[in-house]
């Protein structure tokens, strides 16, 4: 898919975020992973040619707890 697409950032209280526009859907998958590679998060792409949501990425941070029973 050829044309321009806007990447967002959903953000914590459900908002999106507008990042970039970038030309080529390949263009705006690899802006995506990028962003979630340094800022994980919920990211989006959209196409304003027909208002459509393209892909959706979403990479949360790595949570880990310690079990207060774990061996030490």
């Amino acid at each position: 898919m050829d044309g321009k697409f806007d990447v967002f950032r959903k953000l914590p209280d459900g908002q999106p975020l507008w990042i970039q526009a970038v030309d080529g859907l390949h263009e705006a998958k690899l802006l995506s992973l990028r962003l979630a590679a340094t800022s994980p998060g919920e990211y989006f792409i959209y196409n304003p040619r027909d208002g459509s949501i393209i892909s959706a990425l979403d990479l949360q941070p790595a949570r880990t707890s310690v079990s207060r029973n774990a061996p030490q």
